[in-house]
């Protein structure tokens, strides 16, 4: 398991529970507005995968901190590309903690397995822009088909998850968002995250950030389809 960084503590991962981040290199996206673009782009990942942390390190650290963490999350920046990922899972499962798990959706076989072997308790999965428009954000051409698989497997699970869209003007805009919301009707929890600035993968990326009034504006739109939406700024 190719793990790059871990957060040792956090309160906002799982709200009300004291977590950690794991985080693991590597992304099948080239999202323009990307904030962390070392651990995406091959010639700057070099440099990270000689300096990897290794993976019994992080086991004796859950380990020792069984009586303070409950919560393990594993993301950034696209952590099914790891192909140990069921087998960390699970030995973290075993270690008595419960695991989140982000995602953009690319690998719905591996999904489906983490969820029937109970190895995970939490998903969080990107929907990047309205069906048939992933392209277009992504970065990458890519075939939708498995992302909106993914999105149906994880609907229909019994597992708890969010689907959350980052929003950047001249990208998104209320028939985006509607889009989107229709797409997931239903879904247990969508979350409408404002963009922030700091260097992206595109050092030239024009954005600009939606203003409160905007943001409520989406939320509206999205609560004619879904019962909680909420907006992370």
């Amino acid at each position: 398991m190719h793990i790059s960084w871990i957060n040792k503590f956090s309160l906002i991962e799982y709200p009300g529970q004291i977590s950690c981040i794991i985080f693991t290199p590597g992304c099948n996206f080239r999202c323009p507005f990307c904030h962390n673009s070392e651990f995406v782009l091959p010639e700057k990942l070099k440099f990270i995968y000689k300096n990897l942390i290794d993976e019994r390190a992080i086991l004796n650290f859950l380990e020792q901190r069984k009586w303070l963490l409950t919560w393990v999350s594993i993301c950034w920046w696209e952590p099914t590309l790891q192909e140990d990922l069921v087998d960390f899972c699970k030995k973290i499962k075993e270690m008595w903690f419960f695991v989140k798990l982000d995602t953009n959706g690319r690998d719905p076989e591996k999904i489906k397995e983490l969820i029937e072997k109970w190895l995970v308790d939490y998903i969080a999965m990107d929907i990047k822009n309205d069906v048939w428009n992933f392209s277009e954000t992504a970065g990458v051409l890519i075939d939708e088909k498995p992302y909106l698989e993914c999105i149906a497997l994880i609907m229909n699970s019994s597992i708890d998850y969010e689907f959350r869209t980052t929003v950047i003007k001249w990208i998104h805009n209320i028939k985006t968002i509607e889009n989107i919301s229709k797409y997931i009707t239903w879904a247990k929890n969508y979350y409408i995250q404002n963009f922030k600035w700091w260097y992206t993968l595109d050092e030239n990326f024009s954005w600009e950030a939606f203003n409160e009034n905007e943001l409520n504006e989406f939320k509206s739109i999205s609560e004619k389809y879904i019962n909680s939406v909420k907006i992370r700024t």
